[in-house]
C-alpha cells in the first residue's frame, strides 16, 4: 500500500458522524483498482462498503461529445446493497474480484440507446 495514496489531488475525504466517503475524480481507469485497494485497506475495522463509480460516456451518433457522470449512490452503485468486509482477505475476493467480473457496461446506469460507456474516470467510496 502506498504510504503517500491521501496526497493525491484528484483525491477528495469526508468524515462525517456514521459515514466516511472517499471520492476520486479525474483518474486514469488503470488507476481505478490501486486507489480502490489503498482506501479499503487503510480501515482498521470490519466495515460495510458500497462504491459508486463515476463514467465518461460517448455519444453514438457523434463521437466527438462525451458527457461525464458524477459518482453517487442513487444511479452509479457497483452494488445493490453494501458490502460487509470483515478481514483484509474480503477486499479481494468480494470486492475487487467481484467489480473486474462485472460486465460494467451492461450494469451503469445510463441512456445506452444514444451512448456507449467510454471510460471509469471516478468514483467515491462510502463506508
Amino acid at each position: 500500500m502506498s504510504p503517500n495514496y491521501k496526497t493525491d489531488p484528484k483525491y477528495r475525504f469526508y468524515n462525517g458522524k456514521h459515514m466516511e466517503s472517499h471520492l476520486y475524480e479525474g483518474i486514469q481507469p488503470t488507476e481505478f483498482y490501486d486507489k480502490l485497494e489503498n482506501v479499503l485497506a487503510s480501515q482498521t475495522n470490519a466495515f460495510k462498503v458500497n462504491i459508486a463509480l463515476g463514467y465518461d460516456l460517448v455519444s453514438l451518433t457523434d463521437g466527438s461529445f462525451t458527457q461525464y457522470w458524477h459518482p453517487n449512490l442513487a444511479n452509479t452503485y457497483a452494488f445493490k446493497t453494501p458490502v460487509a468486509i470483515n478481514s483484509r482477505s474480503d477486499i479481494r475476493k468480494k470486492i475487487i474480484s467481484e467489480i473486474r467480473s462485472m460486465e460494467l457496461a451492461n450494469t451503469l446506469n445510463y441512456p445506452k440507446s444514444g451512448y456507449k460507456l467510454k471510460a471509469i474516470t471516478g468514483f467515491k467510496i462510502y463506508i
